[in-house]
């Protein structure tokens, strides 16, 4: 019995000593809210929307960091760039207990596929404003809300399951 208990008092420590981290790792988002100019990061994530809508042969024109169409526009902010997800979803990795190489290999995998979704998310968003306005206010503000946050929390379950936390320090 005094085993079993010694074996949850660890894995309680064990969680919040993970929990302490991911704390002490997201202090780096409020940094880059308050602080950081990410118009690089912008320019980014637009110019590669731009270009891939011209080549499905989509009549636009880019400003700055808006795409612009016929009847709509497009605003690319701070926000749209994923910049907190993958901040998060890195924040998550390191926060384990895993070896270095393995974090930077979750790390490497991670951050692009979660912006490649992003990339993906942006384009549906336009695709979606060109045919219904209203439809996209309501997808934009409840449904990818929850979806960024629910591919972090896929993309950080998958690296564990593929075996990234399964490697002491």
């Amino acid at each position: 019995m005094a085993k079993g208990l010694q074996k949850k008092i660890e894995k309680r420590k064990e969680t919040l000593f993970f929990l302490i981290k991911l704390l002490l790792l997201s202090v780096p988002l409020y940094i880059v809210m308050w602080f950081c100019n990410l118009s690089f990061l912008q320019g980014v994530v637009t110019r590669t929307i731009f270009h891939f809508l011209k080549l499905t042969g989509a009549s636009v024109k880019m400003e700055r960091f808006a795409l612009l169409f016929k009847d709509f526009f497009f605003v690319i902010s701070k926000d749209c760039t994923g910049w907190k997800g993958m901040m998060f979803l890195g924040a998550l990795i390191l926060s384990t207990k895993a070896s270095w190489r393995k974090r930077l290999a979750g790390l490497s995998v991670g951050v692009p596929a979660f912006f490649s979704f992003n990339l993906l998310r942006i384009l549906i968003m336009v695709w979606i404003g060109l045919k219904d306005k209203t439809m996209f206010f309501i997808l934009h503000d409840i449904l990818w809300q929850f979806s960024m946050v629910a591919v972090v929390i896929l993309l950080w379950m998958m690296w564990i399951k593929m075996g990234g936390d399964n490697e002491k320090k």
